[in-house]
């Protein structure tokens, strides 16, 4: 491998890397703006010169390729000077306006005006105007005075969706980014356009103006909107006592974005997994145990009802349970024993196939754990449960609703319920299935617990808890296992998801070996999961 000297350290780089790519390799920073490592190298933003040992002018690092024994300068005083410069040449028409942009805290150009800038322009002419507030999409604003011409969103919309709605027009220092008469900017993928603008040109419509960046808490997690398990950083509100703007005064979800994982999705996510969040919200939530359903009761009366109905019916083999695809594996694992040792009990996991498979990300399948239920629960399906009900064979039905959306939630319809005795609800919201409910436990909703899902290929993936519960809400998990404590049976000891999977992996093959540890930032693939994956 060819060895490159940069800013007097020798590296070792592999063959055919970039000057760029090289520092980045080691953490040094080159400024740019127009490289992104998802997208193809374009060289026009030029905010990466460099001088290179011999070379008679400066290079663009993004695009000239390391050799053997280059010496590369990144930060002498002529490096300095031209990127004075361009960012001179790029703050001419931009607009002074850090102080309403939705960018400001994440804004690149922002942070090289401070660490590369001169701080004084010598341009006094009038800045030119351009269009403001530009509707090109559902979810997307443009403001093309603010935008540097990087190229980063045509690239994308021409290699990653193939769909090319935006382009540039017009030519000089009237060039800007638009979207052709009647093709509006309107691919699933539509969201990425805003994270990678390395400005604030691309605003993303559902967080315009709600939060400022610096009052979010971002938290790493996998989104639950289909069964690929894209990456994610979830980014809540901070409590802010002193403040008086509502959006900044709770801790709800205000934007997922994607988090790199090149094994998952890469760089990107899609517009329905980026949105989903919007989904939970506006599902009612349950804050209390009831018996029945709308009645408040204590915490404990109504774990020891539960469980009293679950024993009693499991002894006569007429109980039966429907789960939601999108649970954690801990709490399927702590269903496996309860239903173990009450025995008798017919389980179902909900199916939840909607459309059809792109060719980049989205899969039919949204269930983001049906492959960790079926590892852990075996290959049983709803339609069973529902079928031994219409023939009469269950007198009690236990429900574990869905944690992302009420409406994904497997509903008992009035023909079902007359066949019943009594139906069980632990879930996050007033959905269909916990209207009516004997007795109702509140669980955790999404982002809301930490724990381990499995995705289509096999990777077992960690969410993570990126704020509190609403109310009595606990991990379903937990829920699970006072019921197992109140029928009678031994208790697990279990005093956080840890130890759920700790036990976990030692009872479930495909989870051998599997530590939070081993798992990362970035999942780990099952030993048996080859033989598996869909």
């Amino acid at each position: 491998m060819p060895k490159v000297t940069i800013d007097g350290h020798e590296i070792e780089v592999p063959e055919g890397q970039t000057i760029l790519q090289a520092a980045m390799s080691v953490g040094r920073e080159i400024p740019h703006y127009c490289y992104h490592p998802g997208l193809s190298i374009a060289g026009n933003c030029r905010m990466c010169l460099v001088e290179v040992e011999k070379a008679p002018k400066l290079v663009i690092g993004c695009q000239t390729p390391v050799t053997d024994g280059m010496v590369v300068n990144t930060k002498n005083d002529r490096v300095k000077e031209a990127q004075t410069s361009v960012m001179e040449f790029l703050l001419i028409n931009h607009p002074l306006d850090c102080p309403i942009c939705d960018q400001a805290g994440e804004c690149k150009l922002q942070d090289y005006a401070v660490s590369y800038g001169s701080g004084v322009s010598r341009f006094t002419e009038k800045k030119l105007a351009l269009n403001k507030a530009v509707d090109i999409g559902p979810h997307v604003m443009l403001d093309q005075e603010r935008c540097i011409q990087c190229s980063r969103c045509v690239r994308f919309c021409d290699e990653v969706t193939q769909t090319s709605e935006l382009a540039f027009f017009q030519r000089g220092e009237r060039s800007m980014i638009g979207i052709s008469p009647g093709r509006p900017l309107a691919n699933e993928y539509s969201g990425n356009v805003v994270d990678i603008c390395p400005v604030g040109a691309l605003t993303l419509k559902e967080l315009r103006f709600t939060n400022r960046v610096w009052y979010l808490k971002n938290t790493p997690s996998i989104c639950a909107g289909c069964s690929r398990g894209c990456n994610v950083v979830v980014a809540v509100g901070k409590q802010q006592e002193l403040m008086t703007t509502t959006g900044q005064l709770d801790d709800r979800i205000k934007r997922l974005v994607p988090r790199v994982n090149e094994e998952v999705n890469g760089h990107w996510m899609c517009d329905a997994g980026r949105l989903s969040y919007l989904r939970l919200q506006a599902g009612e939530r349950l804050t209390a145990a009831e018996v029945p359903e709308g009645t408040e009761v204590e915490w404990d009366d109504a774990v020891k009802q539960a469980a009293e109905a679950l024993h009693s019916s499991a002894e006569a083999g007429r109980a039966a349970a429907i789960l939601s695809p999108r649970l954690t594996n801990e709490t399927y694992y702590a269903l496996s024993q309860l239903f173990g040792a009450l025995g008798g009990v017919r389980v179902g996991i909900r199916s939840l196939i909607e459309g059809a498979d792109d060719e980049l990300l989205v899969l039919a399948d949204k269930g983001a754990n049906s492959q960790g239920a079926q590892w852990i629960l075996g290959n049983a399906w709803e339609q069973g449960v529902r079928d031994a009900i219409a023939g009469g064979e269950i007198d009690v039905l236990l429900v574990v609703g869905d944690p992302l959306d009420a409406d994904d939630t497997p509903g008992v319809d009035e023909s079902l319920t007359s066949m019943l005795k009594q139906v069980l609800y632990i879930g996050s919201f007033r959905d269909e299935a916990a209207k009516g409910a004997s007795v109702v436990l509140p669980a955790c909703a999404w982002a809301e617990e930490n724990g381990t899902i499995v995705n289509f290929e096999g990777r077992v993936q960690r969410v993570r808890r990126a704020h509190r519960s609403r109310g009595e809400g606990r991990p379903a998990w937990r829920v699970v296992a006072e019921i197992i404590e109140a029928a009678g049976f031994e208790s697990e000891g279990w005093s956080s998801e840890i130890d759920v999977l700790a036990a976990l992996a030692s009872g479930v093959p495909h989870f051998e070996g599997m530590t939070e540890e081993s798992i990362g930032l970035l999942g780990a693939a099952s030993g048996a999961a080859a033989g598996t994956a869909k």
